[in-house]
């Protein structure tokens, strides 16, 4: 906790708070035990399943919320999916036999707004189904 406020302060002192929110958000995550990678449009983290296997479940996910798959790729580890009128893609990363980084990015409007809820929501699913 003093760590995040000595960076807090020292952000104020020099009156840059835009160079200062990186450190900030990262000193806090760490504080708090996160594992997973948050951006603006979307949540990453690396898992204990095959890239097929992540494939699998995430498109199951999507046909669960009624959306519409665009392109599935299991040799690429690719899904590209639509919700309604939000573009939602999936990326598996194989890291070893059993160890998959898992990429899901949501973008709404004419595809150039983030959408991090719809992101967040999704992955939350995605745990839930792989951890059982």
């Amino acid at each position: 906790m003093q760590k995040i406020l000595v960076i807090i302060v020292a952000c104020f002192i020099l009156g840059s708070t835009v160079s200062c929110v990186a450190p900030v958000v990262v000193a806090a995550g760490a504080g708090a035990g996160a594992t997973y990678s948050l951006t603006a449009d979307g949540v990453s983290d690396n898992f204990p399943i095959s890239k097929e296997r992540a494939v699998e479940v995430f498109s199951q996910i999507i046909k669960n919320e009624n959306g519409k798959l665009i392109l599935v790729s299991i040799s690429e580890g690719k899904i590209d999916a639509e919700i309604g009128k939000k573009k939602i893609y999936f990326r598996a990363k194989p890291l070893t036999s059993n160890a998959t980084k898992v990429v899901i990015k949501a973008r709404k409007g004419y595809n150039l707004l983030p959408d991090k809820d719809t992101a967040v929501e999704l992955f939350k699913k995605f745990v839930k189904v792989v951890n059982g």
